[in-house]
């Protein structure tokens, strides 16, 4: 379908322009577009899905970004969506077997899914601080719980009501999972092991939130699932969701404004000279590029981009795509494989700064999906962050790169080197080209206390009829969260402009108000 997307709108005026087509973009174009609205997708790209957006080579299909998606159960909100969609039969989530494996240089575990059993796996290895384990991640869960429950908004007249009702919650409103770590345990390789998925984040636990750690490790130790073929599929059936109502898609084309009219957002400029007037418009775009330079600083509250520059995107990243003639699951892999190459993550955090491979961890997609290569190979992709300066071209650093990450996953996987089909690595300057995030970040603004929850950029902008959608905005990053950031947009579009609002029977669809 979105090879023969139109490179122009059929019409100058939508209810509801939409500019990117990532997940987040998507999922609110449905949304609304499901609900009546007359709606129009703008992509800069040859194709929809932004980081979900799949490459082949030759007989190999690669995700370029993401690795794993939770709340994949029929009975969970993303199944219920596309259900309500009418595409559901478009993306099948694949269960996967096992949670994560760790490999650190002399020491290595493999985790279960389910809070119970990933705690009491701990408790085994580490039966010294077994007590203190069950009590870390009880708090987790509890904080998770809470979370869940607090309202998206709060104004300053509810926060001590909010505070009552969720004490563990505020407590630790302000924590890193740093702090928190080293209130129960006294041993670094506990601690390291407990925070090793770190880097699904893209922070360090001495900078990660550690409300939005204990959330993040909740929901995915519920289960997680990969879409059959891959998260191309899943932006597909959003897209197929969108048309089958109406909605329309335009790719290659590159928003260069957004026009202010009596101070409210008018509709979109495209490149090329074209105006597309829109009573909503809705950014799934990068953040800063959003208001610095489609809306215009003039057009913005001083003190709104005050905070706006004031805040830190994440880290950008280094993704290695390997095909392979291993049979990498009788060498023990796991979906994922954490490899830490030291046992404090500050130290790791260290090597990403400098441009050295860290943060990394490896996915085999092909575990889940084999269709995404030919019969007796695999795919690894391996994921590692990075800086998107590192005071040298990144240019002329990739193949040593890419070496030494070849280097960190060939005790893993021994024989790796020689057995490689195919190799291509993508670093921070192409994840900008592609998503045009700013520094191409890997995750919207850094998972910070200060940039988390409600401290994210609000849906509702200081403009009147602009909103946004994604991992920019609220409730954060990942691809569970950018479809429900979308699902969020779409009922305050409708609630702003007098409609009425999505009535879906889920009890995690975003309410109506």
């Amino acid at each position: 379908m979105q090879e023969h997307a139109p490179q122009h709108p059929r019409d100058t005026a939508y209810d509801v322009v939409v500019v990117g087509a990532g997940i987040g973009g998507l999922s609110a174009a449905a949304c609304l577009a499901r609900a009546g609205r007359k709606v129009l997708v703008v992509e800069q790209s040859s194709g929809v899905g932004g980081y979900a957006h799949a490459f082949k080579r030759g007989p190999y299909t690669f995700d370029p970004a993401m690795s794993v998606f939770p709340q994949g159960h029929d009975h969970a909100l993303p199944a219920a969506l596309l259900d309500w969609l009418g595409v559901r039969e478009r993306c099948r989530f694949v269960p996967l077997e096992s949670n994560y494996r760790a490999v650190f240089p002399d020491y290595e575990i493999e985790t279960p899914f389910g809070l119970e059993a990933f705690t009491e796996v701990h408790c085994e290895r580490f039966p010294r601080y077994a007590g203190k384990l069950r009590e870390f991640f009880a708090l987790c869960r509890t904080l998770h719980k809470q979370a869940h429950e607090l309202p998206p908004q709060i104004g300053l007249s509810g926060l001590d009501e909010a505070a009552r009702r969720f004490p563990v919650l505020f407590e630790h409103i302000r924590s890193t999972t740093g702090e928190v770590l080293d209130a129960y345990f006294d041993d670094p390789l506990v601690k390291a092991v407990v925070s090793v998925s770190w880097p699904y984040l893209g922070s360090p636990p001495s900078r990660l939130d550690f409300v939005t750690f204990s959330t993040v490790l909740n929901v995915y130790l519920e289960g997680c699932f990969y879409p059959e073929g891959g998260f191309q599929s899943l932006a597909d059936a959003l897209l197929e969701g969108m048309s089958r109502a109406g909605g329309e898609l335009v790719l290659n084309r590159s928003v260069t404004g957004i026009p202010i009219e009596n101070g409210r957002a008018a509709g979109v400029e495209l490149d090329g000279g074209d105006l597309v007037r829109a009573g909503t418009v809705i950014s799934n775009a990068d953040a800063t590029t959003t208001f610095e330079e489609l809306v215009g600083a003039e057009h913005m509250p001083g003190g709104f981009m005050k905070r706006l520059r004031r805040m830190k995107p994440s880290p950008s990243g280094v993704i290695v795509f390997v095909a392979t003639t291993l049979d990498l699951p009788a060498l023990g892999a796991a979906h994922e494989v954490f490899r830490p190459l030291h046992l404090d993550h500050d130290r790791s955090y260290e090597d990403l700064l400098a441009g050295r491979p860290s943060g990394m961890y490896g996915t085999v997609p092909t575990m889940a999906s084999p269709s995404l290569a030919p019969d007796g190979q695999h795919l690894l992709i391996v994921h590692c962050l990075a800086p998107y300066d590192i005071g040298r071209p990144w240019k002329g650093e990739i193949d040593a790169y890419t070496d030494q990450v070849l280097d960190a996953f060939e005790p893993v996987f021994p024989g790796l080197r020689e057995s490689i089909t195919y190799l291509e690595t993508a670093g921070p300057p192409a994840l900008q080209r592609h998503s045009r995030n700013r520094d191409g970040a890997a995750y919207g603004w850094e998972n910070i206390p200060s940039q988390t929850g409600g401290k994210r950029s609000p849906h509702v902008t200081p403009v009147e009829g602009l909103l946004l959608s994604g991992h920019w905005t609220q409730p954060g990053t990942g691809s569970l969260r950018a479809l429900v950031s979308g699902a969020h947009t779409a009922q305050l579009a409708l609630r702003l402009s007098g409609r009425p609002a999505i009535a879906f029977d889920h009890p995690d669809f975003p309410p109506a108000a």
